[in-house]
């Protein structure tokens, strides 16, 4: 049985997949297996998956489900003891899997995370200093820590420009494809991910940071994730409406967190940010979109009225 099972939904990705495939199985860590769920693909993806002869490999089908529920059904055939999520479109560094594993059982946590670099697809660069991708302003002595997320919400990112906590900076890392994390931890808190065309991820990250009792995290960039115009997130125009969805997911599961009056700064102004970011992406002429934005600041607003909280200020 495998330490760690790597777990990849993929769909059309002919393009990108070889490249994904390599840099997993060029790992300086050997103990995975490399769980490949196919979404349905009608180019040459599985094909080229298959190419590779690893025994480590394995390819299941689970047609036109998207990828949240592609994931969920790649994690129920793994074996390993860590689970790790990864995109078919991406690629990493050949020290992700070895510098998580050694994180995460050294601290014998529920997650460990590590930093990411975005890929720009059109101009063929690394792009630094995304916030929602980096730990580049973690303290050096607090990669040590293995902390819940309510202790990581007291301490604070030395150096970081934009004065957050340590926890405020976990928020913002509600990717899937940076983490490692216990598989034992999943299941006995019934962690899945939603069932959306897009953002299904993020209903699982604020659940995973919420149960979680140890959280340690990696300063270093290990994951360098692809950005590309023909991905979902980029056809905001279509799927805007799930952004909306996850989130209103996840304020059922971080309204219920007994801490969450301690976050919910940091948290409001997470989710306001990924509304203006995806009202620009879809037009400020988007009618509905404009609506659907006003009706959630003012949904929002009531539900944190008695906590002195008042969702304007996330928005300037």
């Amino acid at each position: 049985m495998s330490l760690v099972s790597v777990i990849v939904p993929v769909y059309n990705l002919e393009k990108y997949i070889k490249e994904c495939v390599i840099s997993l199985l060029n790992q300086s860590f050997k103990d995975f297996e490399l769980i490949f769920v196919d979404d349905g693909s009608k180019d040459k993806t599985v094909e080229i998956i298959k190419s590779f002869n690893d025994k480590r490999i394995k390819i299941f089908k689970n047609d036109k489900k998207g990828a949240g529920l592609a994931r969920n059904f790649g994690l129920s055939k793994a074996l390993g003891k860590w689970v790790v999520f990864f995109d078919g479109d991406d690629f990493c560094n050949e020290k992700y899997l070895e510098k998580l594993v050694l994180c995460a059982e050294n601290n014998e946590v529920d997650v460990a995370i590590c930093g990411a670099l975005e890929y720009s697809e059109k101009k063929k660069r690394f792009r630094k200093g995304k916030i929602s991708h980096t730990l580049e302003y973690l303290d050096d002595e607090a990669k040590c820590f293995a902390k819940s997320f309510y202790e990581w919400s007291d301490i604070q990112a030395k150096g970081d420009k934009f004065g957050r906590s340590c926890g405020d900076m976990l928020l913002d890392l509600a990717e899937p494809w940076n983490k490692i994390y216990r598989r034992e931890f999943l299941i006995q808190n019934k962690l899945e991910f939603a069932s959306l065309p897009c953002s299904e991820d993020l209903p699982f990250a604020y659940g995973v940071l919420f149960c979680a009792k140890k959280i340690s995290l990696i300063k270093e960039n290990l994951v360098f994730i692809r950005k590309r115009p023909s991905s979902l997130s980029y056809s905001t125009n279509k799927n805007w409406i799930n952004y909306f969805l996850a989130y209103e997911i996840t304020d059922k599961i971080a309204f219920e967190y007994p801490y969450f009056d301690k976050i919910k700064e940091a948290y409001c102004d997470r989710k306001f940010r990924t509304y203006k970011y995806f009202y620009k992406k879809a037009g400020v002429l988007n009618f509905p979109y404009f609506l659907k934005f006003m009706n959630e600041i003012k949904r929002i607003n009531d539900i944190l009225k008695e906590q002195r909280y008042n969702v304007f200020k996330a928005l300037f």
